[in-house]
C-alpha cells in the first residue's frame, strides 16, 4: 500500500472512530438493525463519487457509517476515472464487505459506473452482467447481479441511473431489461432500483404504475416519499420488486434523511456536499423464498 493511501485510510478510520465514540453518529429510529433472518438493501446516488469526495475525511466517514448499516447497497454516479476512490472507500468498511463495479458508461465524456457493495457474510454473488441493450435505449446500461443469501433467498438486483432528459423512454425499457435477466438466470425474484429520475420535470410519476403494473410489480418507494436533499419534494429514487418477491418483502422500507441524523458542522461539510439524494431502503426475509 502506498504511504499516501495508508495515511488517508488511517485518518478516515480515526475520524470515524472518534465521532462514533463521541456520540455524533445517531442511529436512525426508522431504520433499526435487521434481525439475522433479514437483509436490508439500499439504493443511493452518492453524487459525483470520486477522488474529491474521498479527499474529505468527514464525507468519507459519514458515507462509510451509512453503508455499513446495509447488507447490500446499490450505488449510482461513480465518476472517478480510476479505481482508487472505490478502493479507498472499501478499506473503510468492515472486512466482510466486497463489491461489484460495472463498466464506465455514458455517451459523453462524463462516464459513470454502477457500484454494488455487499456483506459476504450474508450474500454470495452467483453471476453479474451489464444488459446488452441491443437497441441502445440506455445511456448507462443497467447492471444486474444475481445474489444468493445464506438461507433460501436468491434474487436478481438491477441497478440503474436513468438519464433525466430521456427518463420516459428509459423507464419504459426497464421491464424489457428485467425480463432479459429473469430468462438468463431463470430467477423470478427481481429488484429494480436506483436513481430513476421518476418525478419532477423529468417524468410524470403517475405513469410509473403503467410501466410496472400492480399485478406484476410492487413499487416500494412510492410517490409520496421525498428522496432528495433539496427543498423541493421529488421521488427520484425507487425500489421496485416483482410480484414473486412479495413473499420475501418484510414491508419495512423508507428514506434515510442523513441531514437529520448527523451534525454536519462537526464534519466540516454540508449535507448537500455528501449527496443531493437520500438513500432509500427496503428489508427482506431470507428464509421464506419458495422459487
Amino acid at each position: 500500500m502506498k504511504k499516501g493511501r495508508r495515511i488517508f485510510i488511517i485518518t478516515c478510520l480515526a475520524f470515524s472512530l472518534f465521532t462514533c465514540a463521541s456520540g455524533r453518529f445517531q442511529k436512525a429510529e426508522e431504520c433499526p438493525e435487521p434481525p439475522g433472518s433479514r437483509i436490508r438493501i439500499y439504493s443511493f446516488n452518492i453524487r459525483i463519487f470520486g477522488a474529491a469526495k474521498m479527499a474529505r475525511p468527514g464525507a468519507a466517514a459519514v458515507l462509510a457509517d451509512l453503508i455499513s448499516k446495509a447488507d447490500l447497497a446499490a450505488i449510482q454516479e461513480v465518476r472517478s476515472a480510476g479505481p482508487q476512490p472505490v478502493e479507498q472507500f472499501m478499506a473503510l468498511l468492515p472486512e466482510s464487505y466486497a463489491c461489484v463495479l460495472g463498466p464506465r458508461e455514458g455517451r459523453s465524456s462524463s462516464k459513470e459506473q454502477f457500484w454494488i457493495i455487499y456483506n459476504t457474510e450474508k450474500l454470495t454473488v452467483l453471476a453479474e452482467e451489464t444488459w446488452p441493450d441491443p437497441e441502445d435505449k440506455f445511456e448507462r446500461r443497467p447492471l444486474a447481479v444475481f445474489f444468493k443469501t445464506a438461507d433460501k433467498l436468491d434474487f436478481i438486483m438491477i441497478n440503474n441511473h436513468i438519464r433525466p432528459s430521456s427518463a420516459a423512454a428509459e423507464i419504459e425499457a426497464l421491464p424489457e431489461a428485467a425480463a432479459y435477466y429473469r430468462s438468463l438466470w431463470q430467477e423470478p425474484d427481481l429488484i429494480v432500483l436506483g436513481d430513476l429520475n421518476a418525478d419532477g420535470l423529468y417524468y410524470d410519476e403517475t405513469l410509473l404504475t403503467e410501466v410496472f403494473p400492480e399485478d406484476s410489480w410492487k413499487i416500494i418507494i412510492t410517490n409520496d416519499l421525498d428522496t432528495t436533499v433539496a427543498p423541493s419534494d421529488n421521488t427520484y429514487d425507487r425500489i421496485i420488486i416483482s410480484s414473486q418477491a412479495l413473499e420475501d418483502y418484510t414491508g419495512n422500507h423508507g428514506v434515510i434523511r442523513f441531514d437529520e441524523l448527523y451534525n454536519f458542522d462537526d464534519f466540516g461539510i454540508t449535507p448537500g456536499e455528501l449527496s443531493d439524494h437520500y438513500p432509500v431502503w427496503a428489508e427482506f426475509f431470507i428464509h421464506r423464498d419458495r422459487e
